[in-house]
């Protein structure tokens, strides 16, 4: 295994540990989820400054609010992450409020869709970047009815930030999913391939080869006796395609990091896995090899701001954060579902101090 692969999962290890222990009301997966935002920035996660952040999150908000209950963690580890966290908090809320407007019932993926703009510093751009969003979904919503639901609310923002045009995103969804669905016979289900190919659409090149990068990925795995599965764990394999490694090599490294992760306290249990775990490792590993610019090709998000390097990584750690968004947390919140909601505000004073008065979203 890759040295800093393998420091990652030490970070992933001990980062989901100190948030769960701080937060004890919180659904484990959760706890992951929130655990690789601090991975991706390489950092250990400050428990203590996501309690002060908590206490202004609480302050900003409605006690139901999309922005906190299943969506808490992410949005504590991100503030405490933020150089003025309650800056941050203001900006996610405001863009929070364009992504919903005209929305009948609002959900937790849009309050993850607010953080990504906020994230790639586009909020100045958000009613264009929702406008570009609320066309592309009624695009997708025409050509796979079925398939189009409020889950791919994030991976639509995310397409929706990049330069590419609707007709050629819904284009490359449409025929990536066909190719394989009925030419691959990929065994997944159809949601899972659908949102694969959400995540495979975000970068430029053939989408046929980046299906053909995926699908050799899946039988590199299969050939070692492991199966991906064909469930919500499956999209992160849009975060590999584009590593400048073969199948094979990705293979090997998926799977020494599942066997690591798996020796370590609570995460050998029915609660984590082998597919979550090879789900981690998968995330872990294209942020690795995705650092450096050169081994990735062009996710074709764009911001003046940034210098192309900069712009390069970032855009990968959001297609990164598509998969968390997709898998990681759709998983958590099929599990914590109502227990979350309820819960999290319910106890959440015995872990800090703090009152709501302000109702903002």
């Amino acid at each position: 295994m890759i040295d800093t692969l393998k420091d990652r999962c030490d970070l992933l290890v001990r980062n989901r540990a100190a948030i769960l222990k701080k937060f004890t009301f919180q659904e484990s997966l959760l706890g992951i989820a929130s655990g690789l935002i601090f991975v991706m920035a390489e950092q250990e996660a400050d428990v203590e400054k996501m309690a002060e952040c908590r206490k202004l999150l609480k302050k900003s908000t409605r006690p139901l609010s999309n922005l906190r209950a299943k969506s808490e963690l992410v949005m504590l580890s991100k503030m405490s992450l933020a150089a003025e966290p309650e800056k941050y908090l203001d900006d996610v809320l405001d863009v929070y409020k364009k992504v919903c407007r005209g929305i009948l019932l609002e959900n937790a993926y849009m309050a993850l869709a607010a953080m990504l703009i906020v994230d790639l510093g586009r909020q100045d751009d958000a009613e264009s970047i929702v406008a570009k969003a609320g066309e592309l979904t009624k695009r997708l919503e025409r050509v796979h009815p079925i398939l189009t639901s409020d889950e791919d609310t994030s991976y639509v923002m995310l397409l929706a930030l990049t330069d590419r045009s609707v007709d050629d995103i819904v284009s490359d969804i449409d025929s990536g999913y066909g190719y394989l669905k009925k030419t691959k016979k990929l065994g997944a289900d159809k949601n899972a391939l659908f949102e694969l190919c959400e995540v495979l659409a975000v970068s430029y090149g053939d989408m046929e080869g980046k299906c053909d990068k995926a699908v050799r990925i899946v039988r590199a795995l299969k050939a070692r006796g492991a199966d991906f599965g064909g469930g919500q764990e499956f999209s992160s394999l849009g975060a590999l395609v584009d590593l400048d490694m073969d199948a094979d090599a990705v293979a090997e490294e998926i799977l020494d990091a599942e066997a690591y992760l798996r020796a370590e306290k609570g995460w050998g249990d029915s609660s984590v896995d082998r597919k979550k775990r090879m789900m981690y490792a998968s995330l872990l590993l294209a942020d690795v090899c995705g650092r450096d610019p050169a081994s990735v090709a062009d996710p074709v998000i764009s911001n003046p701001v940034l210098s192309n390097t900069i712009t390069l990584y970032k855009a990968k750690q959001m297609s990164l954060l598509m998969s968390i968004g997709g898998s990681l947390l759709q998983a958590a919140f099929s599990i914590a579902g109502a227990l979350c909601e309820s819960e999290s505000d319910e106890k959440s004073d015995a872990d800090t101090a703090g009152s709501d008065t302000t109702t903002i979203p």
